[in-house]
């Protein structure tokens, strides 16, 4: 007990090293009843997690190194120009204490020291590396992408599984890169909504095909999309499709969709924008080297063509961007529905009843009117009660409980794909993958007809290229008769 004393007696001899061992203690004290509350009294919450396991822990190491300045400073001054060494040596005579016992001291807080920090820093990058760090500690700008990735096929996955993926080197890119993002959270300065795509995301295929592999999915897939038509029976059509999927490896040669990301060849692009929706140029490479190139013929929108290497750190220009993943599965989470796709969905599971004469037609509109906010949208959206009591009172009469249900739904509906506060609208989120839409020409940004090779030819555009339609919009089509039959 002597000998601590005597080391307190040192520590003492410095406010600064005062002020430093007052902020450890009180730090690592706070922490570890901080943990004991998170784990058996309080509901986990972000902000405590981000308090509890990056805000104490920085308090702690920061005290650490104030005493050791404290302590040095002092001595230095104490000394009168002799060494540290020297000064703790005079100390340790006047204490009857070898100075080694210093070292000892030093060595034993440095033992005790290194798996506390070890826990605390264990704790803390299980944090960062969760969704509620993710999702929720930035809820302004992060609460929209949360709840639709909540309601996603990947609301099993960890964010960081396919925003950073796997290795140290993603991970130091993806902090330092949050550190921009938090600090413009913290000015304000960010944009609403978030730009897509985002060009510093880690390629696909160091992520994406962790899990999918491309190259085994073969043969093809049966896919049946329901419709109702805007009219009084909400009238039901059915399109079924058999959806060429394709890949490469194990003894099938690339074909189908998946032949875009075959490792048979390359297919790269150039887009003349920053959304990667105006392609200008398409190469595809083959195994052997050879190359062949379409590209967009020169027009009174682009009377230069384009510049062949253009400056990828100006906004102004595009890039050059070998296909992946996400050029066409740009959704593949983070899923924002057209309305019409959200209400056929809806009315396809029940929850909204497609008995009710009209409900598709009074239904969209009332959810795509222009809301300042998501309680007017609300109000707005309740008020198709009043629309079936003005225009249809017979149909209000017989089916009230069912319109009062579809309401309800139709507001979750909204409030899962429209956010005012960061002018998040319907198809302000396009998917690249289908047919073009008022929004986006997805899989027609190639396949338009118009790119063209050194001899005239252009890029596929049969139908058959993707799917063999086996009934397009019937109401009762034989197909579907024949597979339940079968």
């Amino acid at each position: 007990m002597g000998r601590i004393r005597s080391f307190l007696k040192l520590l003492a001899i410095s406010r600064i090293a005062i002020f430093g061992a007052i902020l450890t203690t009180f730090s690592f004290l706070a922490y570890f009843t901080l943990l004991i509350g998170e784990l058996f009294i309080f509901t986990p919450n972000p902000y405590w997690g981000l308090v509890l396991n990056m805000v104490f822990p920085a308090i702690a190491f920061a005290g650490l190194v104030i005493i050791a300045i404290g302590i040095l400073l002092r001595v230095r001054t104490l000394g009168a120009g002799l060494s540290p060494a020297a000064i703790l040596e005079a100390h340790a005579k006047k204490e009857q204490i070898s100075p080694r016992y210093y070292v000892q001291i030093v060595i034993m807080l440095t033992i005790i020291n290194i798996p506390i920090f070890g826990l605390i820093s264990y704790h803390g990058y299980h944090f960062t590396e969760s969704r509620e760090f993710c999702g929720e500690l930035c809820h302004v700008v992060m609460h929209p992408e949360l709840h639709v990735y909540e309601h996603s096929p990947h609301s099993e996955v960890n964010c960081v599984a396919c925003h950073i993926g796997e290795g140290a080197t993603w991970f130091v890119k993806s902090k330092l890169s949050g550190m921009r993002q938090v600090y413009g959270v913290l000015t304000d300065d960010f944009s609403r909504p978030i730009a897509t795509p985002v060009h510093n995301l880690r390629p696909a295929r160091d992520v994406c095909e962790v899990c999918h592999r491309p190259e085994i999915f073969h043969g093809n897939s049966l896919r049946v999309l329901q419709k109702f038509a805007s009219d009084r029976e909400n009238t039901r059509t059915y399109t079924a499709l058999n959806m060429h999927v394709g890949g490469a490896g194990e003894g099938y040669k690339p074909h189908g969709i998946h032949w875009h990301v075959s490792r048979d060849h390359i297919v790269r692009y150039y887009a003349s924008d920053r959304r990667r929706e105006k392609i200008e140029r398409v190469e595809l490479t083959t195994a052997d080297g050879k190359k062949r190139v379409w590209t967009r013929p020169a027009d009174e929108s682009t009377p230069e063509y384009f510049e062949p290497e253009p400056d990828p750190d100006h906004e102004s220009h595009g890039e050059f961007r070998t296909m992946d993943c996400i050029d066409c599965h740009n959704r593949p989470t983070h899923i924002y529905l057209d309305s019409g796709v959200a209400l056929d969905r809806a009315m396809t599971r029940g929850d909204i009843d497609p008995s009710i004469p009209w409900i598709r037609k009074f239904g969209e509109e009332v959810i795509t009117r222009d809301y300042e906010t998501k309680e007017e949208a609300f109000v707005g959206i309740a008020a198709i009660k009043q629309l079936y009591e003005e225009r249809e009172p017979e149909v209000w009469n017989a089916y009230h409980p069912e319109i009062e249900e579809a309401a309800a739904a139709l507001e979750a509906i909204y409030d899962l794909y429209v956010y005012p506060h960061m002018n998040i609208k319907w198809n302000t989120y396009p998917s690249m993958i289908g047919h073009p839409t008022p929004s986006t020409s997805a899989c027609f940004r190639c396949h338009d007809g118009i790119l063209r090779d050194e001899e005239g030819e252009t890029i596929r555009t049969d139908c058959e290229t993707c799917h063999f339609v086996l009934a397009r919009d019937e109401r009762d089509p034989v197909i579907l008769k024949m597979l339940v039959a079968e």
